[in-house]
């Protein structure tokens, strides 16, 4: 700072100036051999008679200033937490692993996905992207724990950043790769439908993770009025909400397990690392009632930025809607040998209880299926059936003059639900919604 003192010396100076409330903790035992400028500030903090306590370690500070907290708004406010209050505080300290703060000099700020490294201080600082500065980029990643520098002033990626915004995570943690298959069956056989390996950044991992169920998971078509849609088998809702979760709050101190997605005839099951965190029961998980815990704080903190799961603690719940909405059971979620595994439901051999999401794009409104006349629907019907319609095909079928099939299929491209391609005899009406 500008007065030759540190900034957090500064800092406790501003705040004794203002008279507020100062509670300290400082690193290290008193005989740590420590600079000049810490000597005096030390002493400085003895002369104004202050107490504190010393720690050795982060998880030590976290139970300090928890505890020295607890005591201050006590004494000043006569307040105390309540007992489930001490017990979530207690054990967000716990499950809030000492994994994703590691400094490692293996991945540099070179090796990160800048795009995502953009969006994530774009979302945090309410910046737009095309405003920011690489500089201001990497700073604001050092501040929220992503990257760290030497004293070289190099910066490289924490556990959390290397897996959030790594290239490839697996070149740091091998067991942060996950491992995909599709079996033909209902059970887990040598023999494969489809299978691969995810080696991506978290938030790109679940994009692939979405991509590989849709692939190899079924999609029935389904006419609805003047509409033929496709259905997904499973709600995407669902599959993403299960996914983030298993990457948000898998162990990844467990180097000697990865999570795992399979997909069966009648189920997808994601099989992730580490049981419960402590005070969180899987009656209370399932109900939907669980406090927001997260084991990788930092992780979860990234994936919220980037739009990827909220941090309120719902995502059972909204799994649940997602899954009752499309017409298929609720998830199950067990605690299998350490690890968690939800499993998704599908609809068997019974495809026709899959409900038609209400919000499918290129639906045809009730108010303009209205307007329309015989041969009208069945020129969309056609259309669907056959990707295209021309006159000459609306002549033969109707026994129809030009006029009337001009007329009709003009109607339609003023309606929005056909548009015109081509020209002269080359004519063709296609969808709208369906042009690219």
């Amino acid at each position: 700072s500008p007065d030759g003192f540190s900034a957090m010396h500064s800092e406790y100076k501003s705040a004794q100036e203002r008279r507020l409330p100062t509670l300290i903790v400082i690193k290290g035992p008193n005989t740590l051999e420590r600079e000049t400028e810490t000597k005096t500030f030390i002493k400085e903090i003895k002369t104004d008679r202050h107490t504190y306590e010393r720690f050795t370690n982060i998880e030590e500070l976290q139970k300090k200033i928890h505890n020295r907290l607890i005591k201050h708004i006590k004494d000043t406010y006569h307040i105390e937490p309540t007992a489930d209050q001490e017990q979530i505080a207690r054990g967000t300290i716990q499950v809030a692993s000492a994994f994703e703060r590691q400094r490692l000099d293996l991945l540099g700020w070179g090796e990160m996905n800048k795009n995502l490294a953009e969006e994530i201080i774009s979302k945090a600082e309410a910046i737009e992207i095309s405003k920011l500065e690489e500089q201001d980029i990497i700073q604001s990643l050092w501040q929220r724990g992503y990257l760290w520098k030497d004293e070289d002033e190099n910066y490289f990626g924490t556990a959390a950043g290397i897996l959030l915004l790594g290239k490839d995570p697996t070149a740091v943690f091998t067991h942060a790769r996950i491992q995909l298959a599709a079996y033909p069956g209902t059970r887990r056989t040598h023999k494969l439908i489809d299978h691969d390996t995810i080696r991506k950044p978290l938030p790109l991992a679940i994009e692939d993770a979405v991509a590989f169920i849709k692939k190899n998971t079924r999609h029935p078509l389904r006419v609805v009025g003047l509409n033929r849609i496709e259905v997904d088998e499973y709600p995407e809702e669902a599959i993403r909400e299960a996914m983030v979760n298993a990457l948000a709050h898998r162990d990844y101190s467990d180097a000697g397990r990865r999570i795992e997605l399979s997909i069966y005839k009648d189920r997808i099951e994601i099989t992730s690392p580490g049981e419960l965190p402590e005070g969180l029961t899987l009656t209370k998980l399932l109900s939907g009632q669980a406090k927001s815990r997260s084991r990788n704080p930092n992780i979860a903190q990234g994936l919220n930025l980037l739009g990827c799961m909220e941090e309120r603690g719902t995502g059972i719940q909204r799994m649940n809607d997602a899954m009752l909405n499309h017409g298929l059971d609720k998830p199950e979620v067990k605690l299998v040998e350490g690890e968690v595994l939800v499993i998704l439901p599908g609809p068997g051999d019974n495809l026709d209880r899959i409900k038609i999401p209400s919000n499918i794009p290129g639906m045809m409104a009730p108010s303009i299926e209205a307007k329309l006349n015989k041969r009208q629907k069945k020129i969309i019907e056609h259309v669907l059936k056959n990707g295209e319609v021309t006159s000459g095909w609306c002549k033969e079928i109707f026994g129809v003059v030009y006029d009337t099939t001009y007329r009709d299929l003009s109607e339609l491209v003023e309606l929005g639900v056909l548009e015109k391609t081509g020209k002269g005899r080359g004519t063709k009406y296609i969808l709208k919604s369906k042009r690219k």
